[in-house]
């Protein structure tokens, strides 16, 4: 009989040579075999390192295999059924159930002629089957498909990481770009409002944002732009107009500033790229709100002239970035005391998508009227948002970005 076996072996080691070597590329591979038999074992061995593989491990048992592997991280585990201690359906079961362990092939060496105990094989968590006595043509072949497969999983894990850490770090990038808390303590010290904000990337990235700026002591800047798109193509937008943003020195009013910006976008943007934006200048001596818009929805302003109730201003005027000249104009109207402005990105009127959105143009505006300040207005939209989008990732197909300031009596925090 051991003449027999050293025969088929010596017969398939000749064969072996004359084939070309399909694993040679995988010879940096580990290598788990799981079997009681020393002969088993042997064989086994034996056509691995013929083609190459040489990180090999053996275990006499379930028990000391799955030792090994949580220690080792093999690249693939071959394994017998029938073995003492722990079988290769348990070690099956473990593997699976192990996170780190879970995704590595494992192919099981059995001479089971039972169609309902090579089904339980799969059940238990096999990848593939082997059957004895081991042919090595086969192994090879096996070997190949899953080493190849389990490569590729392992690259697309590592990409998959590596874009999750990029998408971080553009994340906190761009939330940088968003008035910090310095800036925000500033402005409130500065003038006589008050301010509340929320910014809401759909898929971590966005295209959105909004900003204030001081240009005097009576005069502030405010604007909500939202660029076409979400996701990094948007988010590189605004990468785009922090660059611009960042070499305006002086702003004489929004309608000039829109179309500075609107050249400047015109010669960067790809084809079809744009952006809708609200700007407006607050003078709270002359309590007056000179403002222009390029496309964004409809800003709500409630002041004495309104009743007290919030209404839409004009929000017309061509898109940022789709032809050289956008024409854009300044309107002024009085901003006294206790008037507020809130101003928002598309997404509040188009989640879920029209005609099923929870707010339209007017249906926000009246939703708003029931709120007294800034921080109620944008609070009570949050939630109506988060009630929408709660458990289902979906629902907010578009950045969110909700600005709401009120004009006050006097300074926060000062007595004058």
């Amino acid at each position: 009989m051991n003449r027999a076996i050293a025969a088929y072996n010596d017969l398939q080691e000749q064969q072996s040579k004359t084939v070309e070597n399909r694993l040679l590329e995988f010879s940096n591979s580990k290598i788990l075999i799981a079997e009681d038999s020393p002969t088993v074992r042997f064989q086994v061995a034996r056509y691995l390192t013929l083609y190459g593989l040489m990180q090999i491990k053996f275990a006499k048992n379930g028990q000391e295999a799955l030792d090994i592997a949580i220690a080792w991280q093999p690249d693939l585990i071959l394994t017998d059924l029938h073995m003492p201690i722990m079988d290769g359906f348990e070690l099956c079961s473990q593997i699976r159930a192990n996170s780190n362990l879970k995704d590595i092939p494992i192919l099981v060496l059995t001479g089971a002629e039972k169609q309902e105990e090579r089904a339980a094989v799969f059940d238990a968590g096999a990848t593939d089957l082997i059957r004895k006595p081991v042919y090595h043509l086969e192994l090879v072949g096996r070997l190949q498909v899953h080493l190849e497969r389990g490569q590729l999983i392992k690259r697309l894990t590592e990409y998959k990481e590596r874009v999750a850490l990029e998408l971080d770090l553009g994340k906190t990038m761009q939330v940088g770009m968003l008035p910090d808390q310095v800036l925000i303590d500033k402005v409130l010290e500065t003038y006589p409002i008050d301010m509340a904000s929320h910014y809401q990337p759909s898929i971590g990235l966005g295209g959105d944002l909004w900003g204030i700026k001081p240009l005097d002591s009576d005069r502030l800047f405010v604007y909500v732009l939202d660029f076409s798109g979400h996701g990094v193509g948007a988010a590189i937008n605004t990468f785009r107009f922090q660059t611009f943003y960042k070499g305006i020195h002086k702003i004489v009013g929004p309608a000039e500033l829109m179309e500075k910006l609107n050249f400047f976008l015109k010669g960067i943007l790809p084809i079809g790229q744009f952006a809708t934006m609200f700007c407006a200048i607050l003078d709270f001596e002359k309590e007056e709100m000179t403002f222009s818009s390029a496309g964004a929805p409809p800003a709500l302003v409630k002041t004495d002239g309104t009743s007290g109730r919030f209404l839409s201003l004009d929000g017309t005027g061509f898109p940022l970035g789709l032809r050289s000249s956008g024409g854009y104009e300044n309107s002024t109207l009085k901003f006294p005391k206790r008037s507020s402005l809130f101003l928002y990105s598309d997404a509040l009127v188009e989640t879920p998508d029209p005609p099923n959105s929870i707010f339209d143009y007017a249906g926000l505006a009246d939703f708003l009227n029931g709120s007294d300040d800034p921080h109620s207005c944008v609070s009570r939209v949050v939630g109506v948002l988060n009630k929408i989008t709660e458990g289902n990732d979906d629902a907010l197909s578009d950045d969110v970005t909700v600005f709401c300031l009120t004009h006050l009596d006097k300074r926060i925090g000062s007595d004058q």
